[in-house]
């Protein structure tokens, strides 16, 4: 805490003679977003700050900023997949800064674990609520665990904004983003360096099989490929878990 701040409740302490007291320098406009998030706490509703910032909220959680969502979605509708995807990552980046408290992205890489960043229960939430506001979608408290990385979390979000129809066109598509998803957060340069190298002489030998051209590849390995286009999303995933034992 800053010394003045420290010093005043110090004194308010003293001038009432309490024994047993808990001090905190609390960022309310930080902390009450993520901490009532879920449901409002009655722990710290009658607090005068508090209450005001409810008060300025509609009484609850903010609703979606439906002008921020909608000219979001517009100009995502005239750009290519991978201009879309890059958009809403560095949307996803610029909202996880701010939840941080950082004014800048430097920190907060593409691949990089929300986890490793710092996020805890209370800062997930608060993004989840800035993305929610800036997207207009309703989503889940637990979004960022369910989506690692602010590059998976980007690529869900790209697939609730873009009705493309793309994640149904293709089946495992979604399987595959999942897939990504866990892959991301193995870390290089420690423990999972040499299961990442495992991993990845895996997926090589695999790509090449899929990429072999159906005449060169028998009877068995174009019954395999025929299988998989006719797949459905499980069953495709289903087969990857085989392949890569993971």
């Amino acid at each position: 805490m800053a010394p003045a701040a420290a010093i005043v409740a110090l004194q308010q302490a003293l001038d009432h003679d309490d024994v047993a007291v808990a001090v905190a320098d609390i960022q309310w406009e930080r902390f009450v977003h993520g901490y009532t998030a879920v449901r409002p706490s009655p722990f710290i509703g009658d607090l005068p700050a508090v209450r005001r910032m409810t008060e300025a909220a509609g009484g609850g959680e903010p609703g979606p900023a439906e002008a921020p969502a909608s000219a979001l979605r517009q100009r995502l509708a005239g750009m290519p997949a991978a201009e879309q995807l890059l958009v809403v990552t560095e949307l996803v980046r610029s909202h996880a800064a701010a939840a941080l408290g950082h004014t800048t992205t430097d920190e907060v890489g593409a691949q990089r674990a929300f986890k490793e960043l710092g996020f805890d229960s209370l800062i997930a939430l608060e993004l989840r609520n800035r993305l929610g506001a800036a997207t207009g979608r309703k989503l889940p408290a637990t979004l960022v665990f369910d989506h690692p990385t602010p590059a998976a979390l980007a690529a869900f979000l790209r697939s609730q904004l873009v009705e493309d129809g793309g994640a149904a066109a293709a089946p495992g598509i979604a399987e595959l983003d999942k897939l990504e998803s866990a892959l991301s957060v193995l870390d290089p340069a420690g423990e999972d360096g040499e299961r990442r190298a495992e991993i990845a002489a895996r997926l090589q030998a695999l790509l090449a099989t899929w990429n072999e051209p159906r005449a060169a590849t028998g009877d068995g390995a174009a019954e395999v490929t025929e299988q998989l286009q006719e797949a459905t999303a499980d069953e495709v995933f289903d087969f990857i878990e085989k392949e890569l034992g993971i």
